[in-house]
């Protein structure tokens, strides 16, 4: 049972989960968090990684960027699912997102060809139908393009310096039209964290609340 943490650069999404991981929502889960690190792991003979090519250079690097991203989250979630495969999967970003946002905003920019598009969607059709990877349900981290670009500048992630405004408002485009109105077969949980949530208790123990309804619906 695979429940997707999904929501633009910057939401928030690792904090959720970290957030998750020390509260109980009475119900036996694995945290996997995206693999960022895997991403900044490769690296050239210049010591410049995959994601920082990536934001320099879209239009070179983002067939490979999406590529390796599907693999490593795939990966991630076997080996996870295979040591405790009795256990909830809460999983922070998809292939789905990949596909339905990054991927989709590449080629709708130009930053992907229309061959290397196609080759996309046929590899993420055919790996999305021989490894565990359907959605139970998606819980939507939601707040503005502003409040992402704050925080991803508070944040300071190697690589992440480039990100303009704007290509964070064409994300939160796609995921508003993807989880709010596309994803309908899949039930959505969206929660709105413009709010720093985690300073309150009481907003703490909503949040909670909420996800022990909606888990618990399933």
């Amino acid at each position: 049972m695979n429940i997707y943490i999904e929501g633009n650069i910057g939401t928030g999404k690792t904090t959720f989960l970290s957030f998750l991981e020390q509260n109980s929502i009475e119900i036996p889960f694995n945290i996997i968090y995206e693999p960022v690190d895997q991403w900044q792991a490769i690296k050239d003979k210049n010591g410049k990684n995959l994601l920082e090519h990536f934001y320099d250079d879209q239009d070179k690097w983002s067939f490979a960027f999406q590529m390796n991203s599907f693999i490593s989250r795939v990966k991630k979630v076997e080996d996870v699912s295979t040591d405790y495969p009795d256990r909830i999967n809460i999983i922070e970003r998809s292939v789905f997102t990949d596909r339905n946002c990054f991927a989709k905003n590449c080629y709708e920019t130009g930053k992907l060809n229309e061959i290397e598009y196609l080759i996309y969607c046929r590899w993420h059709d055919w790996l999305c139908s021989e490894f565990n990877v359907k959605p139970m349900a998606f819980i939507y981290l939601k707040t503005s393009p502003e409040v992402s670009h704050e925080r991803i500048a508070k944040r300071e992630r190697s690589g992440e310096a480039s990100i303009p405004l704007d290509y964070l408002q064409l994300l939160h485009n796609l995921h508003e039209d993807w989880l709010t109105n596309t994803a309908n077969s899949v039930p959505v949980l969206i929660l709105d964290i413009t709010e720093n949530f985690y300073e309150s208790e009481d907003k703490k123990q909503a949040i909670l609340a909420k996800i022990k309804e909606f888990i618990g619906g399933l």
